[in-house]
This record gives structure tokens, sequence and C-alpha cells, in this order.
């Protein structure tokens, strides 16, 4: 019997050591598969092309920066308020730990210059540099600096983006996130995903509020 209990107790501690890896990825993409759902049955969101993405993936910006077995699932696509919208999971695993991002693509009727905006750092560890871009700004308020951090270079884009409106839209938004616009695409980004679709929505809708004074063609009804 001696050697039975610690036998047992190791076997649970291997299964532990095994499967939870495992769990919090599932617990992702079970998240994930109901802002899918709420996506089609109240915002008639239908299923979209993994082909879509490949030109957005292969930027190698964040959150495409580093990991390897990347692949984007769960690909659908929409209409936000007169925009077209793609929707999708990515995920790459680096250091044996899969990593899950919600994606949004904003697809603009006219061509903008590059900005990106950070609710939360890029990834990096001890293989991935930190991926910090040129033109940081400051923002218009102090909360709005105290949860994102933004970054431009033409001054039509800095003038837009240190503006109070805009930080009065991103900080009133429910959950934070990241965003990146160049030429006639917003790629929106967040770590595990979004709780909710409406949570999504709120974050498309609000990029596009900020965006649409640059875009040389109107896009709202």
């Amino acid at each position: 019997m001696r050697y039975v209990i610690p036998a047992v107790l190791f076997a649970a501690f291997a299964a532990i050591v095994l499967i939870s890896p495992h769990i919090e990825p599932r617990r992702r993409r079970a998240r994930a598969a109901v802002v899918d759902a709420e996506l089609r049955g109240r915002y008639a969101f239908s299923t979209g092309s993994r082909a879509s993405w490949m030109e957005t993936q292969s930027t190698g910006w964040p959150p495409f920066h580093y990991g390897k077995h990347r692949e984007v699932d769960s690909e659908l696509i929409g209409d936000v308020d007169g925009l077209s919208v793609r929707v999708a999971g990515y995920e790459c695993v680096f250091a044996g730990t899969r990593h899950r991002y919600g994606l949004a693509c904003i697809l603009l009727p006219s061509s903008v210059e590059w900005a990106e905006v950070r609710g939360e750092p890029a990834f990096s560890a001890a293989r991935v540099p930190d991926h910090v871009p040129d033109g940081h700004r400051t923002g218009a308020t102090p909360e709005f600096n105290r949860l994102y951090q933004l970054y431009a270079e033409e001054p039509e884009m800095a003038m837009l983006l240190t503006s109070r409106s805009t930080a009065d839209v991103m900080v009133e938004t429910p959950e934070r996130f990241s965003w990146r616009a160049l030429d006639r695409e917003v790629l929106l980004w967040k770590r595990d995903g979004w709780s909710s679709a409406d949570a999504l929505i709120a974050a498309v809708r609000a990029v596009a509020q900020i965006i649409e004074p640059v875009l040389l063609t109107p896009w709202r009804g």
C-alpha cells in the first residue's frame, strides 16, 4: 500500500501537467464559438474566406509577429453600419503554449495613412523582440494615456488620434483592444478574444467613428 498511494499521486500529478495546458485554449475557443453564434444570429454575419486573411497575416506585425503553427479559424463576414467587416480567430504556438486572438478587419472605401493604437503591449519574450512602432504620440486625456498607446507618423493621422474625440471614444468602449489602420484596412485584435459579439461590434463602431474624418469617400448612409 505504501507504494500504491505515491504511484497514484504521481499519476494524478502527471495527468494535471499534461491536461492543464489544453484547458485554457479550449475555454477560449468555446467562448469564441459563442461570439460567432451571436454574430450570425444577431448581426447577420455569414461564413467568410480563410484566404482573405492571408495578406493581413503576411505583414509580420502584431499579433502576427511570433509563434509557430499559425492558424486562422471561424472566418465570418458581415456589415456594420455600411462597412464590410471580416471577423476571425487567430492562434499560434510559442514555447509549447497556444495563444489566441480575436480579429476583426474593417474594409474601408478609401485608403488611410498608417496609424496604430494599442490597448495592450504586443507579445514579447526572450526570443521575441519588443515590437514598438515609430511615431509615438501622447493622447488628449490622462485616462486615455493610462489605457492606450498610440503611434502615427503622418500629421493628419497624428492630429486625428491625439484629439479629444478619439480619446473619449476609445475610453468609452467596453473592452480594451488594439487596432492598426493601413491603406484600405483597419485590423482590430484582442488577446484571448472578445467577451461577446456586442463588445466586438462596439470596438468596430468606435474605430470606424474615429477613422471616418480622414476617409476620402464618405461611407455613412
